[in-house]
């Protein structure tokens, strides 16, 4: 598992500053750096500039004085920038030729931070829609610019290559971390660029989003993108139970508890997320790609935004590809031919028995051993992908929310779906279901995927699956891998979630 080594010397002004909240006495007729006119200086008052400069509100005359504090008679990102560095304490007054408090902050750091923040801001990172993300510039580049867009509509906070990031720190590695925040409700994607030809593939941003650094090149020739919860350096726990599987075998069963988890709390509790191939979660040691899907960076950075701790519990899948294939083909009726691919190990598929394990075996064990609530989601990608979807269709009542990523509905015909989507009642509550798939020109098996997992949601909208209850995302530049998986499952974990 690929962690970042995060600065114990200095924690990025953006963080830091969401615990300050600094007042300042002036006996000027303005105070500088108030820009909401609360006569207070907070972070408040750079995030305000930040929607005006993004072009989501505009300033009035006092707004755009009192947020000018460079004295440039002009309201940019340098002057978000130098009261956020005035809030912390790095300078205690704002450049000359403006009206200065006459007192220094009343709370201000004294020396810089020796720790990184074991708490999720306060204030700014819990203001609804409106968190930080971080770039580590482990390549680098010369100069970062991150291009914001919405992947829906295509507006963008600015013209490409978008907003060249300035002030960085320096983390423990050597590396320059850049900062910036984002109100999700306006952008949920970015790219980071060095503002010319080299740039990473699409970043999906969501409250489950806090650090990004490059991982390598992707198919394309764009650079792909591994996730990590910025100004953390924990990693939550996993711990590996063994159950009897039916079949006649062993199968290790994952739990990771968040950061903070507290057996002995019982007053706090916890949603659950279940997901196929557990080996592929957490840790790159036991990953079949090399990758992983980083489900702890993402829980964690969610955390950090506000939102609460989810248990993530990894299923692990048969030893061997015939076995995995079993496992995790529901059998629905007469399986597709695939050209070139041998279809044997999927036919007569044992879907049922895993679908029965989890729902009578793990679930169970989890509910009675840890602190947990009402809420459960499934998940699971390629074979496992078909199969978290059947299991949240057969259970409808016992999950909340589906997340099937470059799910193997190939497997079967449309008339095969059809058949058995109309076997289901969905006129009552049932799950929200997030789907995704790539659509690289580089991977074949992407591409013979994309019709039918692009097709689903069309196809249960026709058998009254509610349509709100429902999305599809892709990625031209996405291959069939947990690389990939991993910058889209905090999105899932969002959207599933309805934050």
């Amino acid at each position: 598992m690929k962690k970042r080594l995060l600065s114990l010397l200095l924690i990025t002004t953006l963080i830091l500053s969401a615990f300050l909240s600094v007042s300042v006495s002036t006996s000027a007729a303005q105070l500088y750096g108030d820009v909401d006119g609360d006569d207070d200086v907070t972070i408040i008052d750079v995030t305000q500039i930040q929607r005006f400069l993004a072009g989501i509100n505009d300033p009035d005359a006092d707004a755009q004085k009192r947020g000018d504090v460079d004295a440039d008679d002009d309201l940019t990102i340098l002057d978000a920038t130098q009261i956020q560095r005035y809030l912390v304490g790095i300078i205690d007054s704002f450049p000359a030729g403006k009206e200065l408090p006459t007192e220094a902050p009343t709370i201000a750091p004294t020396e810089a931070p020796t720790q990184a923040p074991t708490e999720a801001p306060d204030e700014v990172t819990k203001v609804k829609n409106i968190i930080p993300i971080h770039f580590t510039n482990n390549k680098s580049w010369t100069a970062v610019y991150a291009y914001l867009f919405n992947g829906t509509t295509g507006a963008a906070q600015k013209a490409w290559p978008g907003t060249v990031m300035t002030n960085p720190v320096t983390n423990s590695l050597g590396e320059k971390v850049y900062s910036m925040n984002v109100d999700v409700t306006q952008y949920d994607r970015v790219i980071f660029s060095n503002g010319a030809q080299i740039q990473t593939t699409d970043l999906p941003v969501t409250k489950a989003s806090s650090g990004y650094f490059i991982q390598g090149k992707a198919a394309g020739g764009k650079y792909l993108a591994g996730v990590y919860p910025y100004g953390q350096d924990k990693e939550g726990t996993i711990k590996t139970v063994s159950f009897d599987y039916p079949d006649g075998y062993k199968k290790n069963v994952y739990v990771w508890l968040p950061e903070g988890y507290n057996a002995a709390d019982k007053s706090k509790k916890y949603s659950v997320l279940y997901m196929c191939d557990g080996q592929n979660l957490f840790g790159q040691a036991t990953t079949l790609s090399g990758y992983e899907w980083e489900c702890d960076e993402s829980v964690l950075s969610l955390m950090q935004n506000g939102g609460d701790g989810v248990i993530v519990v990894g299923i692990a899948c048969g030893s061997t590809e015939a076995r995995r294939n079993h496992e995790l083909t529901p059998n629905l009726g007469e399986v597709a031919t695939v050209a070139g691919e041998d279809m044997s190990t999927y036919k007569n598929g044992g879907g049922k028995v895993f679908s029965d394990f989890v729902t009578d075996t793990v679930i169970p064990y989890v509910e009675k051993n840890y602190n947990t609530n009402s809420i459960r989601g499934i998940a699971g990608s390629s074979s496992g992908g078909i199969e978290a979807f059947y299991i949240g269709m057969e259970n409808r009542d016992k999950f909340r929310y589906v997340g099937a990523l470059s799910p193997a509905f190939i497997l079967y015909n449309k008339s095969v779906w059809d058949n058995y989507l109309s076997t289901l009642d969905f006129s009552g509550d049932v799950p929200r279901v997030y789907f995704f798939c790539g659509s690289s020109t580089k991977d074949q098996l992407e591409q013979a995927l994309y019709p039918n997992a692009t097709a689903m949601e069309g196809w249960m909208k026709t058998h009254g699956y509610p349509a709100d209850k429902m999305i599809t995302k892709t990625d031209a530049d996405a291959t069939h891998s947990e690389g990939f998986w991993a910058l889209y499952f905090p999105e899932m974990l969002s959207w599933c979630m309805d934050l």
